[in-house]
């Protein structure tokens, strides 16, 4: 340990913030992930930071917070535990400053989850001085075993439960034999964790480079059913053809899929060589600009908009459990039907999501998304092989994201729709992959294309104009009217202020015939 390099964050935001708190507090400590990072040489963009500081963890991060421009949320008060948020940075920083357990950075590291993580670099100034390992993490860390501090680690924090499956696929681990057993007899605890910290857990969980895995893990000990029984009642629900899975595996499949898409606007690695990987990389490419324009956005000061793409996929098909309808064939088969299956799984989702605490915009956003997720196949079997048409693209995105068009939300529908797609037919090529992914470059050509959803947030009249022109009073007809003139100016019928007028006057008079 001796020969590695001194611990310091990427970020200099994180590196004057924790000098700052070093002015404040003496002795201040890095504790957790970052040192474990560090030590397994993960080169990782640190984003978010755990500090400890013997006493006055508030009011020391309060001061620290106003100093330099520091987002200040009290996490905990009756432990002593304050979050920093820096916004001004894509994603956030994120940095919790909490008082030392015990009041010795010993005894902090002993209340701590696993070994691997009960591990402290002291900072001093401007620089890391030295490491404290005093219950053998760094052993665990080479041996690549996630292994609890003792017996009470998990039995006084059932969140930790969760993360014990996070860090186990975020960093490629196998679980120590009996934290394994501890955690499956003690799986059902997680129900006593609060809403937010389950919340918290699951959102680290899916952010990783496999979060279908962790899915899966979650399943394997115990833990889906408690925190999100409705993923798990689709397990063994069985689909009709071109699926070719059952409910649960097809969902880990496009959540699979749809990371893929979500590393592609990261820059990050695409894991995916598959012939439909590749083929979607190189007909999206010309989009990619925009598509990271929309997406890396935050939704909340913690979450990103790219990020709920995998909660998209997650989601998209959890009410096909409750509206199953099974009906004979001909050839006497069976066929399964899921008719309304979006509208109920909306409402299973924003009551789990409401219940998790997620933000009201970030429910939204959730709900239009799953309601719409059929539309691109409806479309795909409507134009099969021809091209969609202007109006066909307008009233996808007037119908997804109403008459504020420039919110875009089917643009999320269209890669959550690519995702799904995929994994319908889990196969190397799905069925006519070529011609699914040219009518999404349709959608997404229309989205962001100046002669598409810009030119129609430009109507070329207004109602009081309409009103002038036909000595027509305030109503529904204008409403409904201006609707129609916004359609036909989408499908490139009418292209001036009089043509506008013009198609006005025919429907006002077909109305009077």
């Amino acid at each position: 340990m001796s020969n590695l390099p001194i611990w310091s964050p990427r970020h200099p935001a994180l590196q004057s913030l924790l000098t700052a708190l070093s002015s404040e507090a003496t002795p201040l400590f890095v504790v957790g992930g970052a040192v474990r990072d560090h030590l397994l040489g993960r080169q990782t963009a640190q984003t978010d930071l755990d500090v400890a500081v013997e006493h006055s963890a508030l009011s020391i991060a309060r001061r620290v917070a106003d100093r330099l421009g520091w987002a200040f949320y009290p996490l905990d008060t009756e432990r002593d535990v304050a979050r920093l948020i820096f916004t001004a940075a894509t994603p956030p920083l994120v940095c919790d400053v909490a008082a030392m357990r015990g009041g010795t950075i010993d005894s902090d590291l002993r209340a701590r989850d696993f070994t691997v993580n009960a591990m402290a670099v002291e900072w001093q100034g401007r620089r890391a001085v030295r490491l404290v390992d005093s219950l053998g993490g760094y052993a665990d860390l080479e041996h690549r075993l996630l292994r609890r501090v003792s017996p009470a680690s998990l039995a006084e924090d059932p969140v930790r439960l969760l993360r014990a499956v996070r860090f186990v696929v975020q960093l490629d681990f196998v679980i120590e034999e009996d934290t394994l057993q501890q955690l499956l007899r003690m799986s059902n605890t997680i129900k006593l964790a609060s809403a937010e910290r389950i919340r918290d857990e699951l959102w680290k969980m899916l952010l990783t480079a496999t979060p279908a895995r962790a899915i899966d893990l979650l399943n394997q000990h115990g833990l889906l059913r408690p925190v999100l029984p409705e993923i798990a009642e689709l397990i063994g629900v069985t689909q009709s053809a071109p699926h070719v899975l059952d409910v649960y595996h097809h969902t880990l499949l496009a959540v699979s899929f749809i990371q893929h898409f979500r590393a592609w606007l990261k820059g990050e690695e695409v894991p995916d060589e598959s012939p439909a990987s590749r083929l979607w990389q190189q007909r999206l490419e010309p989009f990619r600009f925009h598509l990271r324009q929309h997406f890396m956005q935050a939704i909340t000061a913690e979450r990103m908009r790219v990020d709920w793409l995998v909660w998209h996929a997650l989601w998209h098909d959890v009410g096909k459990p409750t509206t199953r309808t099974a009906e004979e064939t001909p050839d006497g088969g069976i066929r399964y039907r899921f008719l309304g299956h979006e509208e109920a799984g909306a409402k299973l989702m924003a009551a789990r999501l409401e219940e998790l605490r997620f933000g009201r915009h970030e429910i939204a956003l959730a709900e239009t998304v799953l309601l719409a997720h059929m539309r691109p196949h409806n479309l795909q079997a409507s134009f099969a092989a021809a091209p969609l048409s202007q109006r066909a693209c307008y009233r996808f995105f007037r119908d997804i994201g109403g008459r504020q068009m420039d919110q875009r939300e089917g643009v999320d529908v269209v890669l959550l729709a690519l995702a799904d797609y995929q994994a319908i037919f889990a196969a190397p090529i799905p069925v006519d992959w070529e011609g699914y992914l040219h009518h999404a470059v349709e959608l997404l050509d229309y989205a962001f294309n100046a002669q598409g959803l810009e030119q129609v947030r430009h109507p070329l009249v207004d109602g009081h104009r309409v009103m002038q022109a036909f000595n027509l009073t305030p109503g529904r007809q204008i409403g409904t009217l201006l609707d129609h003139l916004q359609e036909a100016q989408a499908a490139g019928e009418i292209t001036t202020p009089d043509e506008a007028l013009a198609l006005a006057a025919t429907w006002l008079q077909d109305e009077r015939d």
